[in-house]
């Protein structure tokens, strides 16, 4: 039996449960269908092997090898775990997540202002069930997409965010995702809904992390017996804005995969910031439907590895009604035999005349073992548009390390000044300071990581 046939299998056999969801949603007609539906799509689909074209560069052996438990909620102590042993967004409101359970122990959301929605998924489907049946598995397209079906079906808790019409939330809303150490292989399936109703804005932090990430060995790998399959959709009405960072700093025991589905009315902004540091194997499929005129989105990411991680990372930004414009700037840090891999794709429609489409994906290698794989593409279909793309991969500039070394500093600094250099131009572009204080620290320690690996200038490997 194949890993497909597995996790099909597990849900037929539990079809009666809800996986972690409360015991009132096995009542919902809606969301019995809706995981019917994602069951019948990953069913067509399966795991995807190398002969599907956007996951070639992206081996899934070891998930197809593992037995993930996917039926039973992972049972935590949460007395172990401190809320002061967390990183927390300061003057923010909080929603913790241990092993895919809300905590409310270690969560503030408390004090809400008037005009926004904020609880768990699992709450959400008690209080607010005509809202969530409305949006909820409406905005992501399966066919294509297996993983984000895969969560459909075995979706548990996760995040209920409604922003109404109007309103305005300057305080940050920090969802954190924190994974404890696991005896066996485990596969968690957060779900994300956020809702920004027209004319409202708010800045939400989606945060995955887990035990000793931070103390991590580049060169230490296990077999990933846990997996992180998440999937965020996002609406935005009109003139709507949105800050959406996400920060993945799981260990080396994890997979990570994860879906961004956006759907962007008039005038509306979106402004993505996407940072993968941790986890053997990162994959981000980010989809933005630009539905209606002015509607704008800016995608920045930066992805810092080394040892034998594995990066992907698939975007689709699709232009359908004229004057929307895109951003997205990509950059990468890849150390020892990491891969990375970026295909960026911007589809502007027939009926999308006046768009303006830039897009760039930037790589520096910092090792002769290391390995990128860039694609990034443009298809239009209308004939008044302004778009552009392009791809660089390159190493440290000697002539630059030599002019900084002639000036006293040594060959481990002047390596860390350029490489600090190359990637804060996507941290400069992080609107709040005070968010991007709070990222900041992440990047860099594993910067530092990645430097203290890094052969000498002489090249010597």
């Amino acid at each position: 039996m194949n890993a497909s046939e597995r996790f099909c299998n597990a849900y037929t056999q539990n079809r009666g449960r809800t996986f972690g969801l409360p015991d009132t949603a096995q009542q919902l007609g809606w969301l019995r269908q809706l995981k019917d539906h994602a069951l019948e799509s990953f069913s067509a689909q399966g795991v995807p092997g190398p002969r599907v074209e956007n996951w070639k560069y992206t081996r899934l052996g070891h998930i197809e090898q593992l037995d993930y438990n996917c039926t039973e909620q992972h049972s935590h102590s949460t007395p172990e775990i401190q809320a002061a042993d967390l990183p927390i967004c300061p003057d923010s409101y909080q929603l913790v997540f241990i092993d895919g359970n809300y905590t409310p122990a270690l969560s503030s959301d408390g004090s809400l202002p008037d005009g926004l929605i904020l609880c768990s998924l699992a709450q959400g489907l008690i209080q607010y069930p005509s809202l969530l049946s409305s949006t909820l598995g409406t905005i992501t397209e399966y066919k294509g997409h297996p993983f984000a079906a895969l969560n459909g079906m075995y979706m548990a808790d996760g995040v209920f965010l409604r922003v109404a019409k109007g309103t305005k939330i300057q305080a940050p809303i920090h969802c954190l995702f924190y994974s404890t150490v696991a005896d066996k292989a485990i596969m968690n399936s957060p779900r994300l809904l956020l809702v920004i109703e027209e004319h409202a804005e708010v800045t939400v932090i989606e945060h995955y992390l887990g035990c000793n990430s931070t103390v991590r060995q580049l060169e230490h790998q296990g077999d990933s017996p846990h997996l992180t399959n998440s999937l965020t959709e996002i609406a935005l009405g009109r003139q709507a804005r949105m800050q959406h960072y996400k920060l993945q700093s799981e260990p080396m025991t994890t997979s990570h995969i994860a879906g961004l589905h956006v759907e962007q009315q008039r005038d509306s902004v979106f402004c993505s910031h996407n940072l993968s540091l941790g986890a053997s194997l990162t994959r981000n499929d980010i989809c933005i439907k630009l539905a209606d005129e002015g509607a704008e989105c800016h995608l920045y990411g930066a992805y810092c590895i080394g040892g034998k991680q594995h990066v992907d990372s698939h975007t689709q930004i699709d232009h359908l009604k004229p004057s929307c414009r895109s951003l997205e700037q990509y950059k990468g840090v890849i150390q020892d035999r990491a891969r990375a891999v970026f295909n960026g794709m911007v589809v502007v429609h027939a009926d999308a005349q006046h768009s303006d489409a830039q897009l760039i994906n930037k790589n520096l290698l910092l090792s002769s073992k290391a390995e990128v794989d860039t694609k990034p593409e443009l298809q239009i279909y209308a004939d008044d548009v302004k778009c552009s793309h392009g791809a660089t991969v390159g190493q440290l500039d000697p002539t630059a390390l030599f002019y900084l070394q002639s000036r006293g500093i040594t060959s481990e600094d002047a390596q860390a000044l350029l490489i600090t250099a190359f990637i804060d131009e996507i941290l400069l572009s992080i609107e709040q300071p005070a968010v991007r204080h709070f990222l900041q620290p992440s990047i860099q320690a594993q910067l530092h990581r990645l430097i203290s690996c890094t052969p000498s200038s002489q090249g010597k490997e």
